[in-house]
């Protein structure tokens, strides 16, 4: 029918991506990246990963020195300005140890619970993970997606689908099955000097559990 508008309309950023050159959009991605003065940045909010000035921690400080930091630490900005650290707790720790005033970084929009979501994403990759660091990343990224499945502007299903589907998110990541992710999250109920006695060994998994 003549003077129709048709029903398909792509939005404006996917134009731009389309007619953007792979150039353009690097040049787009590189402006986000700055070195930010380390006394600007924040550490993330109940942070579950321990960094340790371990034998690896300095062999970072060694590299950052030589090479500076290779990989961009993640910051997004606060509302008073300051900016707080998604994904680089150790880089920014070996920065500081190697007297360097900066961290370089990439600074991503992201709310709390996307931000949530990706530091804890970020650090499964870690060469050691103690009990009550997985059991307090798995609660926390589970709630954060837990509240994601609340909004309706993300997803229709029902919460508890949600939640479940989470749960497979970081079985596929993790190895560890659903099961296991519970019985993680049960030990952010201990007290933390069983919690402690479950991270040095002294208490197997099962009877902390239970």
């Amino acid at each position: 029918m003549a003077g129709r508008k048709s029903d398909f309309t792509l939005p404006t950023n996917t134009l731009d991506e389309l007619f953007s050159s792979q150039e353009e959009r690097d040049e787009a991605k590189l402006s986000k990246i700055r070195d930010i003065p380390l006394e600007e940045i924040d550490d993330f909010p109940d942070h579950p990963f321990k960094v340790r000035e371990d034998e690896d921690m300095f062999q970072l400080v060694e590299s950052i020195k030589e090479r500076g930091v290779i990989t961009p630490a993640t910051v997004r900005q606060k509302e008073d300005g300051r900016y707080e650290l998604v994904s680089g707790h150790l880089r920014k720790r070996a920065c500081e140890l190697a007297g360097f005033e900066t961290l370089r970084c990439e600074v991503v929009d992201l709310d709390r619970d996307a931000a949530t979501v990706l530091m804890v994403e970020s650090n499964y990759q870690r060469s050691q993970i103690l009990p009550s660091e997985k059991a307090f990343a798995y609660k926390m990224r589970l709630e954060a997606m837990k509240r994601q499945g609340q909004r309706s502007d993300l997803t229709s299903s029902p919460v508890g689908t949600k939640f479940d589907r989470s749960s497979e998110a970081i079985t596929e990541e993790t190895g560890d099955s659903r099961n296991q992710i519970h019985r993680y999250i049960r030990l952010t109920n201990l007290v933390p000097e069983l919690l402690d006695l479950v991270d040095e060994g002294k208490i197997k998994m099962r009877p902390a559990v239970e």
